[in-house]
């Protein structure tokens, strides 16, 4: 499927009837599967994506990440869909049937741990007496992503001051059931 651009130069392109797809800087068309997908970013060949699978269900808005395959000559091309890993969405999430705060998640994207290409989640959650805090690090490697974690602790803090690193803004969301 190609990419049909009515004013190249004013980047005036039609997509396909899908709202699911995205266009990626190179023209190469992202067919994420999902329902109100957004891109977040694009990092060291690796597509960061914001959507859900369902819109009228229990379930929140979420972080995909797709590898983007190089590009053969031609352009617009339809690529594959999203992975099926789901990542938090940063924010405040409620507990559905309390109504109280039991999550609270930032997302950082870009150069954000040690100069490599990373998304890094800090996160705080209530166990029911106490508040723990969490790091989860995605590091996106030319051999695919490198997961880390830590519990009671956030020792990437130390690596967010600096401009290629990026904080998604939150939402305010009910925890699924």
């Amino acid at each position: 499927m190609k990419l049909r651009c009515v004013l190249p130069l004013l980047s005036l392109c039609i997509l396909p009837a899908s709202a699911e797809t995205l266009i990626l800087s190179d023209k190469q068309l992202l067919n994420t599967g999902l329902k109100e997908a957004r891109l977040i970013s694009e990092l060291h060949g690796y597509a960061i994506v914001a959507g859900r699978y369902c819109v009228d269900c229990d379930e929140n808005l979420a972080i995909y990440i797709h590898q983007i395959p190089r590009q053969e000559e031609g352009g617009g091309e339809l690529l594959g869909s999203i992975g099926s890993d789901r990542y938090t969405y940063p924010g405040r999430y409620i507990d559905y049937m309390t109504k109280k705060l039991v999550e609270k998640t930032r997302m950082f994207y870009g150069y954000c741990y040690e100069g490599q290409a990373s998304l890094l989640w800090l996160t705080e959650y209530f166990t029911g007496d106490k508040w723990v805090k969490a790091e989860y690090l995605i590091v996106l490697g030319d051999n695919g992503l490198e997961h880390r974690y830590n519990e009671n602790q956030q020792p990437g803090i130390f690596n967010l001051e600096n401009e290629d690193c990026r904080e998604l803004k939150g939402i305010f969301a009910e925890m699924e059931p």
